[in-house]
């Protein structure tokens, strides 16, 4: 079991060549290399702050948008009605923009679209390299769907997350299995040749019938593949870390994470089904519920971005 590297220096805050609230859709920036932001209404900073340590470490510029949806804001079938609601949200939200974030402006919804779908729709069409939701808003009960959809790695503010430190370090969870490595083509294109630390982290939790040494070398190798398959990334350290009598690997992970001061936790998921715990991966429902740590959460079957 390797030591975890002193964390780097940080790096210094990514400044916004606009102003302190440009507005994309203004300047006809049209295709960002940047983390697009879905800011729940009625909690703008909250997300910002949340995600802009990653942003710094990436220096991606943070982008804002959030849903519109017009049967909700005037009657759908006067068109004018619909037309002057858009544009008094669109105004106020422009209005409100944090600090450092440009606005996209809004992201209506389409006729017959889900409710989360709109920021990833606004995501593709953006070729953002990230998209980040707030689990504590609306998209909190969709989040499974959100990652399930989006062909880019999502970051998301769980329900106990609070701003993380300076960093540009990121701890990324494996568990040997082949869906866990879907995360390590996806981290390599958005890495590489950036200044990123990252740690490769396994939880070794007893198993009935087998001995511990066995299986925590089978978590090294493990980790060992998942490093190869992320070209270019700066792996300081692979570690295979014993949990605590009664501890989980979502509450362990959150540990090391914690110590480390790690900007996010990095995983892919491989659920199958309709509910949170199985569109996730048990794993990743438990973090997303209880980290104050941010996650970045890569559906194992997507291709890298």
């Amino acid at each position: 079991m390797s030591h975890m590297a002193p964390p780097k220096r940080p790096l210094a805050p990514h400044k916004p060549a606009q102003s302190a609230r440009p507005s994309l859709h203004a300047t006809g920036y049209t295709r960002p290399m940047a983390i697009l932001c879905d800011l729940p209404q009625g909690d703008l900073e909250g997300l910002t702050a949340v995600i802009a340590p990653l942003a710094n470490a990436l220096a991606l510029p943070i982008l804002g948008t959030t849903t519109f949806d017009a049967a909700l804001a005037a009657d759908p079938a006067d068109p004018r009605a619909v037309a002057a609601a858009m544009a008094e949200a669109a105004a106020a939200f422009d209005a409100l923009i944090p600090l450092g974030v440009s606005s996209i402006g809004l992201a209506p919804r389409l006729n017959g679209e889900p409710a989360w779908a709109p920021p990833v729709r606004r995501a593709i069409e953006l070729q953002a390299r990230l998209l980040a939701v707030d689990a504590r808003g609306p998209a909190g009960a969709a989040i499974g769907d959100i990652v399930r959809a989006s062909p880019v790695p999502v970051v998301v503010a769980g329900h106990r997350v609070a701003p993380p430190p300076a960093t540009s370090r990121i701890v990324v969870l494996g568990d040997g299995s082949p869906e866990s490595l879907a995360i390590g083509p996806a981290l390599s294109a958005l890495l590489a040749g950036t200044r990123v630390q990252v740690d490769l982290l396994a939880i070794s939790i007893p198993v009935l019938g087998e001995r511990t040494e066995d299986h925590e070398l089978e978590l090294a190798r493990g980790l060992e593949a998942l490093e190869a398959a992320m070209p270019g990334v700066a792996v300081a350290t692979r570690r295979v870390e014993p949990a605590r009598s009664f501890e989980s690997v979502a509450a362990a992970a959150h540990r090391v994470a914690v110590a480390t001061e790690a900007a996010c936790v990095a995983l892919a998921t491989h659920g199958r089904g309709r509910a949170l715990r199985f569109l996730l991966g048990s794993v990743a429902d438990s973090l997303v519920r209880t980290s104050s740590v941010p996650l970045l959460l890569v559906r194992s079957t997507a291709p890298a971005p």
